[in-house]
């Protein structure tokens, strides 16, 4: 019990740090009025998207978080034999805590940009922690 929710709080911690360092990153030569055109103008998503380099970050972010749970599924669930329940718990745990701290993070300030950034961290974790699971059970 001890062992896994260290490792749910490593990769909460791990997930969060990568996720706000890559989402500065992209925003970093933004200004927040041109977003609002977003909703008060006809601007397409596209061009946003683009110009901030959304899916480039996206991937590092995914990437990397890839990275750290396939060395969390060799280290830790492998040696230990965790079921699928550990799997589970440490899939949807930190990317539902981590969607409710990046929503609670500046919610006065852009709501519709945090309840974006919040998905995309949540179904960010989730994805890279499913292929990684996949891969390690699938070679093993």
């Amino acid at each position: 019990m001890g062992t896994m929710l260290l490792v749910m709080a490593a990769g909460l911690t791990f997930g969060l740090i990568v996720f706000f360092i890559c989402e500065e990153k992209s925003l970093k030569d933004a200004d927040f009025s041109d977003m609002k055109g977003l909703f008060t103008q006809e601007l397409q998503a596209s061009a946003c998207i683009g110009q901030f380099q959304t899916v480039r970050y996206l991937l590092v972010y995914l990437v990397l978080l890839l990275i750290f749970n396939l060395v969390i599924a060799n280290l830790v669930f492998l040696p230990n034999e965790f079921a699928i329940q550990e799997i589970l718990a440490y899939t949807f745990i930190p990317s539902l805590v981590g969607s409710w701290i990046i929503l609670l993070v500046k919610w006065t300030y852009q709501p519709v940009i945090k309840l974006a950034s919040s998905f995309m961290y949540g179904a960010g974790f989730i994805g890279a922690s499913s292929i990684a699971f996949g891969i390690t059970y699938f070679i093993r």
